[in-house]
């Protein structure tokens, strides 16, 4: 029997799109899926652009055909993006804190590079979600472009986090260079060539912490978002028998005045 591979990017485009229809828990949903997404991946802009894109995708289906507000339901699918991205910011401190805690010397332009990246997460999500809503449905772009312009005036959590983390470990890192050229020492750095591999690793952590702490609502999406065939079956099975019994029923009926017709006559 041939087994194919399951596509896992658009099976939670399909869960997003049904949470988003149904409106029911949309931001922790779309917080759930977007961390599912991130899963098995490490942790670089291409491939967060690339979990942002199929959950932005499946948002703008489901915010198609829901017959609620699209703003309201498009601000918290944002916002549930944001909180997944605040993970990712939170995995990074975590595993930076780890690999300076162990001792690990690396070079600056490791170091330089992790920062950089780090500072450009909130303007991935930016870009991500307008780009992904340019396939959307016209009242869908003109609700995103709104969104979007009032949550770059507010910022977001990710970013907020982002800011704090490379204050802390930005200062490090001069330092770090300071101290190098002063005394000739070998500049300390956070990262090794699978600090991405590692940080996945954090944000697995950090996710099942969350599911265990009531998060969970992808889960709900999946049982709602699947049709179970025994059920469908079931029911089928139990309308044909009631339809067969009403039609013996009847007959009887039938036979019944048929032979007191019979009878009358005579």
């Amino acid at each position: 029997m041939l087994n194919l591979p399951i596509d896992q990017d658009e099976l939670l485009k399909q869960m997003a799109s049904e949470a988003v229809r149904r409106g029911e828990e949309v931001r922790a949903t779309v917080r759930d899926l977007t961390l599912k997404s991130l899963h098995g991946r490490q942790l670089t802009l291409a491939q967060i652009r690339e979990a942002l894109r199929t959950v932005t995708e499946g948002v703008n289906i489901g915010a198609a055909k829901s017959p609620l507000d699209p703003e309201a339901l498009l601000t918290d699918a944002l916002a549930g993006m944001d909180d997944a991205l605040l993970k990712a910011v939170d995995a990074n401190r975590l595993a930076l804190q780890k690999l300076t805690d162990d001792g690990h010397s690396f070079e600056d332009s490791r170091m330089k590079k992790a920062l950089d990246e780090l500072e450009r997460y909130e303007d991935t999500l930016f870009r991500t979600v307008k780009q992904a809503s340019a396939g959307a449905t016209e009242k869908i772009r003109a609700q995103w472009a709104g969104v979007l312009k009032h949550t770059k005036l507010e910022g977001t959590d990710t970013g907020a986090q982002v800011a704090s983390t490379l204050e802390q470990y930005g200062a490090q890192f001069q330092t770090a260079i300071h101290d190098s050229r002063t005394a000739g020492l070998k500049v300390a750095h956070a990262m090794t060539r699978n600090y991405a591999t590692l940080v996945s690793g954090v944000l697995i952590g950090l996710s099942e912490a969350l599911q265990q702490t009531g998060g969970g609502a992808a889960k709900s999406a999946a049982r709602q978002s699947s049709t179970k065939p025994s059920a469908v079956k079931k029911t089928a099975a139990k309308k044909t028998s009631v339809k067969k019994t009403a039609a013996k029923k009847t007959a009887a009926k039938k036979a019944g005045a048929r032979k007191t017709a019979a009878k009358k006559r005579k």
